[in-house]
Order: C-alpha cells, then sequence, then structure tokens
C-alpha cells in the first residue's frame, strides 16, 4: 500500500515585539421605522450564545483540572455563557490513534506536534480556512513563522488549527550552589560545551552531599538542535542513524561521563533540581506552572534563568500548542468563534501572558505583561527567553515517537559504556523499523 506520511519542517519560533493589526469590519445603519436608526448590520460569523451545549474537549496537553478551569473554562463562560466542557485525556483507548475507531467525535482539540500529523492524517480536525476567511481574521497579528509552521503540515497547505501558546526552552539554575563554591553563574549564550565543561566544576561531594552540574538532557531534547527528523518519507521507514544522532550521543556521553553521572531521565532530573536542590543546571522548557506549583509546594530557593545552551548558535525550538476543529463537530462554527477568541484577542492573550504563558501574538502591550502575576517569576532574567537564536526543527511526523524506547535504551548503553555509539543507533533503528512496518501494514 501507498503510505503518505506528513514531513514537515517547523519554523523557528520566537516571542518578538510589534503592535497588533487589526481588521476593520463595515457597518451600516438603516431606518427600521421613521425616525429611528437600526441596530448596525453585524458582519462575520453569527452563533447562538442562549442554548445550552456542551462541548467534547480533547486536551493532549494534559492541564490539571485547576488550571483548565482557571484558564480555560472560567475565560470561555464569560464570552460564552452557554458552553461547558466534557474533557478527554490522552489514555488507553482514548490516545489520538484511537479516537477514530473508538467512536469519540471531540468538538474541539488542544494539539501538540506529535499528534497534529496524525489528526490531520485521519481526518479528526477540520481545515479552518472557511471560517478564517469569513471571520475576516487577520493572520498577521501572530508572531512570525507561526502560522506558516502550522499550514507546513497540511499537505495542501491549508490551516488546521490557530496557536494557543508559544515555546521556548531555557537554562534553570540554583544560584545557591554556585555560590557555595564560588563559581560564576552561567550567561547567556552559552554553548553545550562550555555548560557541560562548567557543571564539571560543579560535580563535587560536600558535606556528605553529591551535587551535579549540568544535566545534559535527553536524545530528543538535544537532536531538536540539529534540525533533523526521524522517518525517511520517502522510503516509509526510520532514518535516524545519522551523522546528527551520533553527535547527539557523543555530546550527551560526554556530558553524563564527564561528571560522573550515571543516565537520569528528565523526571528524575527536575526532582534533584527542585526538591533535592542538589542539581546546579537544568536546560527544560519553559514551564511557568511548574515553577508556581513547586513554589506553592514550598521547594523555594534562590533560581535563576539563562538562556538555554545553544550549537553552533541555535537553540533548541519547537511549536505551540495548538487549537483545532474537530471534524465531526455539531457546532462548528461556536468551536470556531471560541478558538478565534482565545488565539487571536489581545484580552484573552494578555490573561495568558500575564499567567507566564508565552503569547503568539507580536503585540507589545501583550508580551509586556509577560508573567506580571506570578510571584515566583518577578525579578527573574525573563529576556533569556527571547534572545536566542531558535533553529526550525524537522518533522513531526505521526511516526516519530515509534523509535523512542530504543532511542532511550540505546543512549543508556552508550552513557553504560556497554555499547558503542554504532551498534547501539544501528539496534534501535533496525527495532523501530520492524515497529514502523507492523503499523504501515
Amino acid at each position: 500500500m501507498n503510505v503518505k506520511f506528513q514531513v514537515t519542517a517547523l519554523a523557528a519560533l520566537a516571542l518578538s515585539v510589534g503592535l497588533l493589526g487589526g481588521c476593520a469590519s463595515d457597518q451600516g445603519a438603516k431606518e427600521s421605522q421613521p425616525g429611528k436608526a437600526a441596530p448596525p448590520k453585524e458582519e462575520g460569523i453569527q452563533v447562538d450564545l442562549q442554548t445550552p451545549v456542551k462541548l467534547l474537549f480533547y486536551d493532549e496537553s494534559n492541564m490539571a483540572p485547576e488550571v483548565f478551569e482557571e484558564r480555560f473554562a472560567q475565560p470561555v463562560k464569560k464570552k460564552f455563557p452557554n458552553v461547558t466542557f466534557e474533557v478527554i485525556k490522552p489514555g488507553k483507548g482514548t490516545y489520538v490513534s484511537e479516537l477514530a475507531a473508538s467512536g469519540i467525535a471531540p468538538d474541539m482539540f488542544m494539539a501538540t506536534s506529535w499528534s497534529f500529523p496524525l489528526e490531520i492524517n485521519t481526518k479528526l480536525i477540520a481545515n479552518m480556512d472557511e471560517w478564517i476567511a469569513k471571520d475576516r481574521l487577520d493572520l498577521g497579528t501572530y508572531q512570525p513563522t507561526i502560522i506558516d509552521t502550522i499550514k507546513s503540515f497540511s499537505p495542501n497547505g491549508g490551516l488546521y488549527a490557530l496557536p494557543y501558546s508559544n515555546y521556548a526552552s531555557a537554562l534553570y539554575y540554583n544560584k545557591d550552589i554556585f555560590d557555595k563554591f564560588a563559581l560564576p553563574y552561567p550567561k547567556d549564550g552559552m554553548s553545550y560545551e562550555e555548560a557541560i565543561e562548567l557543571g564539571k566544576k560543579l560535580t563535587r561531594t560536600d558535606g556528605g552531599v553529591q551535587y551535579s552540574g549540568f544535566y545534559p538532557g535527553n536524545y530528543s531534547f538535544t537532536y531538536a538542535l540539529f534540525n533533523k527528523g526521524y522517518v525517511d518519507a520517502a522510503n516509509g521507514k526510520m532514518s535516524f542513524n545519522n551523522a546528527e544522532m551520533k553527535q547527539t550521543f557523543e555530546l550527551l556521553k560526554s556530558g553524563f561521563a564527564s561528571q560522573g553521572m550515571e543516565y537520569i531521565d528528565y523526571a528524575a532530573a527536575l526532582n534533584k533540581f527542585y526538591k533535592d536542590k542538589t542539581l546546579a543546571m537544568i536546560p527544560y522548557h519553559f514551564d511557568s506552572g511548574r515553577l508556581e506549583a513547586e513554589t506553592k509546594a514550598g521547594n523555594v530557593f534562590n533560581w535563576e534563568l539563562a538562556q538555554a545552551p545553544t550549537y553552533q548558535g541555535y537553540n533548541r525550538s519547537g511549536v505551540p500548542n495548538l487549537l483545532a476543529i474537530g471534524s465531526q463537530s455539531k457546532n462548528t462554527a461556536l468551536v470556531y468563534k471560541i478558538i478565534s477568541y482565545l488565539s487571536a484577542s489581545v484580552e484573552y492573550q494578555t490573561f495568558l501572558s500575564e499567567k507566564g504563558v508565552l503569547p503568539v501574538l507580536k503585540n507589545d502591550a501583550v508580551v509586556k505583561t509577560f508573567a506580571s502575576s506570578l510571584g515566583s517569576l518577578k525579578g527573574k532574567h525573563l529576556e533569556a527567553l527571547t534572545k536566542a537564536k531558535p533553529q526550525s526543527f524537522s518533522g513531526p511526523t505521526q511516526y516519530d515517537r515509534v523509535p523512542d524506547k530504543y532511542l532511550t535504551q540505546a543512549l543508556k548503553d552508550v552513557i553504560s559504556g556497554s555499547s558503542d555509539i554504532n551498534s547501539a543507533l544501528s539496534k534501535a533503528e533496525e527495532q523501530a523499523n520492524k515497529d514502523l512496518q507492523g503499523q504501515l501494514k
């Protein structure tokens, strides 16, 4: 059978400052009675705000219930008082790959880069071009490259989603550890190699406590620096045993081995940073929700942000969270209006920005409010999130997670010394291709 892969190059996404342009709507008035002016004629898409509607919302971003209520349900309720939500999250029987067969038909999707190609290919979500045209939505109000990035997922260049929130990575560091050992703090613009060298100086035992300097990351976080994908679309096979993945493994092997660290995943590394407070530096995506939660839980210490380590001048990039219309929804116009409000309105994007969620609009007033309501970020070096030159990101395809367990094991084997890089990657690619072929049948 012929299999069509959706492979895209994700454009670099970064916050920029600009003025939001609006689109004008014509209003006309006519006499309905002598001496009385009729209400202005309304343009665009009109929806019923009286009849109660429950929308099925697929949340791939897996928001905590309290976060969903505060940042999503309540703001929507203010603008669309007749709307309530039933939330579905990914899990056994409800993964994106299972939705079509399960008969579950969400009205609205919060999509991520991992699932978006599959949602398009399996026709779970609807093309939004017609609605955007009817609404006269000005796509020029978004951050540069975001709309082109979303369009690049589509085989025909159509727009199947609007952006909800932006993405950035940063280097988190514990100033107390640097002060303890009298070492200078990380600087913006450090390379991965420089971060590893600095980490070596911080890796030591003091007072019976083992401190680690720098967590190098995992293969996917670091491989993204090289602008390479995982799938050979033309030949329908996995293709990651390449020079860039080998360089990724070399970089990570050096990072772990030079500090005498065994391989740990991000969950363990985050615990060492936030709870144990024995890890000095960790590169990670910016997550204001985690920072607030840790602060409220009492995990307070003298942390700061720097620009995430770069490779050849580039930082890791990514795509925003996306909002899409379910293709089988019976409330398409209403869902579109909700999405356009959450995505394109200055009011809502300002609300998100104040909460420490990176906005998608190129509006200077919106950007300036970033994290203003969060005590945990007061006085922090938030400029570190915008200074990097983001790397474009190849992929994703709907099959990019197939090799995850094999590449993770390969990296563990390399770091432990039980396998060399060439052998480990060859084995991982062979295993992943077997799984891929099973999915393509």
